[in-house]
């Protein structure tokens, strides 16, 4: 991936450390995805009167919310005017208030667990967030979560695959976290270098959740369309050109 097209994907807000487009990215159909369609974000508590400009230019109609009603609460998201809809899709696992509840001594392990914990129970979910995709009326849509690495990076993985983006570029996309949020949790990891890998991605995470799904499930296409009930057809249709 160039440096230039991955600048681009980083959108210019003062209020978010990684807020990114999901357009350009090739796909396997000689498409490529739409750019200004797609957002994948951190939480949006912080967004300033310029950003939300800027979204409502878009304009921005739809906000997923993966967090859990406990982060909702402690940072309720700063929203454009020309939302209409704003969907909490909690994940109860992911987040940074899971830190607690880990081994220290194993930390990148027990991030695996949660990618593979994920994977295999939060499918319901999943499956709310492909319906809400393939309604063409909810786009421009942003989904989101705290660190917008985790749960939102197997949202957007599951989402690229769908609409034919190879596996290498997904996870490409998905790496791009660990630039973009390094600032946002600098206040941990100097206080607790130990806690690191749970402040990042490593592409070890995301392939947990890939090695789940073609070992469990029987391949990306077989989760998306009979476990997550994607209409590929018309993801690809709606998000591709």
């Amino acid at each position: 991936m160039k440096k230039e097209e991955t600048h681009n994907r980083l959108l210019p807000m003062a209020g978010a450390y990684n807020m990114r487009d999901l357009g350009g990215y090739r796909t396997v159909y000689g498409k490529q995805v739409k750019w200004k369609t797609l957002l994948r974000s951190d939480d949006m508590n912080k967004l300033t009167a310029m950003d939300l400009d800027y979204l409502t230019l878009l304009p921005l109609r739809t906000v997923i919310d993966f967090r859990s009603e406990a982060e909702k609460n402690a940072a309720i998201d700063h929203l454009p005017q020309t939302v209409s809809k704003h969907i909490p899709l909690s994940i109860e696992a992911g987040d940074m208030s899971d830190i607690p509840h880990f081994d220290r001594n194993n930390l990148s392990a027990a991030m695996e667990d949660v990618y593979a914990y994920i994977i295999r129970n939060m499918q319901d979910t999943y499956k709310e967030y492909f319906r809400i995709l393939s309604e063409k009326e909810n786009s421009p849509l942003l989904f989101h979560c705290s660190a917008g690495k985790d749960r939102t990076g197997i949202a957007a993985a599951l989402l690229l695959s769908a609409l034919g983006v190879e596996r290498e570029t997904v996870m490409e996309d998905y790496m791009l976290s660990a630039e973009h949020i390094t600032k946002k949790y600098e206040f941990i990891t100097k206080a607790h270098p130990e806690l690191a890998p749970l402040t990042t991605v490593k592409k070890e995470y995301l392939e947990t959740a890939f090695r789940v799904i073609d070992e469990e499930y029987g391949g990306m296409e077989s989760y998306l369309t009979n476990n997550l009930e994607a209409d590929l057809e018309k993801l690809r249709e709606l998000y591709t050109e």
